[in-house]
């Protein structure tokens, strides 16, 4: 779901060299069926555009680039122009970002936090202490699909918990996306502002804003979703699948979720190509390991908009 900060774990990253694409490997386990689910894909993503069309929520469409190139000191919020049932909520700066969500991803995806209720403000604080954090180092972004901001809302009301000035506004932004709705499908993802004094350069603006997009098709597209879990299940091998999970439980990550653990680890595998988030070395496989999974992966993927942002350059410009 969200993408930690880069640097909180040095020593998993400890390799040199970063991910490469190799030239695409024969398929493991069968993948060619899930050719045709492309086609399947592309319809869902395009009757979603639709309906947007006849129900415009209050939010402007905009392409990735768009997004990345935005510059703004206040909260700004998107839909996604491939897929508008993902909304991007762009922060001003990692504090702002993690007042509005760092709680959800504490309920959500933490191993260390309960499950079952939201964490109290000042409860939450003391984890962060006794984890040496800020607010702004838990997360450097975040993803949720509309069922966990309903959950995380609802266990708020019910506990007669106090919601920050933050939570509130992504509260609002979620009722007027219809994302409260029960079984309104739609995704949240965010991504902090880059610049001189806000910990985040614009490369790592760019990588966490690919990386939080590959969640969002993840929750908005069941052909998707039904194609990760299949690629993990049964073309990865059991040591991969451990050595990703260990490299997500050192991040914090609940490994008894397994969607999350699922979501994240092809998340990282295909859309996070950079050394600083991660490497072939911080799940000790071979670089020629990684590349093959992630040709394989490429190939076999539903043709739909997330595939070019596979291999695509990042929307950096000069």
């Amino acid at each position: 779901m969200a993408l930690p900060k880069a640097t909180r774990r040095p020593q998993i990253l400890s390799q040199d060299d970063t991910i490469r694409l190799a030239p695409p490997a024969k398929p493991r386990g069968g993948l060619r069926a899930w050719l045709a689910a492309g086609a399947v894909v592309l319809f869902m993503a395009i009757g979603g555009t639709a309906w947007f069309m006849r129900h415009p929520a209050p939010f402007p469409l905009a392409s990735e680039s768009t997004i990345f190139h935005h510059v703004s000191r206040h909260f700004t919020v998107f839909r996604f122009a491939d897929d508008p049932l993902i909304l991007v909520v762009d922060c001003p700066n990692l504090h702002a970002q993690g007042l509005m969500f760092d709680r959800i991803a504490a309920l959500i995806e933490k191993a260390d936090a309960p499950k079952n209720r939201v964490l109290s403000a000042a409860g939450f604080q003391a984890r962060l202490v006794a984890a040496d954090l800020t607010i702004g180092d838990y997360y450097y972004g975040n993803d949720y699909p509309a069922r966990a901001l309903r959950r995380f809302f609802r266990l708020v009301h019910a506990e007669h918990l106090t919601l920050n000035p933050q939570e509130r506004r992504l509260r609002a932004i979620a009722a007027r996306a219809g994302f409260m709705t029960p079984g309104a499908n739609g995704a949240v993802i965010s991504i902090p502002q880059a610049g001189s004094g806000h910990r985040v350069d614009l490369r790592a603006r760019a990588v966490i804003l690919r990386h939080e997009l590959s969640h969002g098709a993840y929750y908005t597209i069941p052909a998707y979703h039904a194609f990760v879990h299949h690629f993990y299940n049964t073309v990865m091998t059991a040591p991969e699948r451990a050595a990703f999970q260990a490299f997500l439980v050192r991040q914090g990550y609940d490994a008894g979720y397994h969607g999350l653990i699922v979501n994240e680890t092809l998340a990282y595998l295909i859309f996070t190509r950079d050394k600083d988030f991660f490497r072939a070395g911080a799940v000790g496989l071979s670089r020629a390991t990684i590349a093959a999974l992630r040709s394989q992966f490429v190939a076999t993927m539903p043709d739909f908009w997330l595939k070019p942002l596979a291999s695509a350059p990042l929307p950096i410009r000069g």
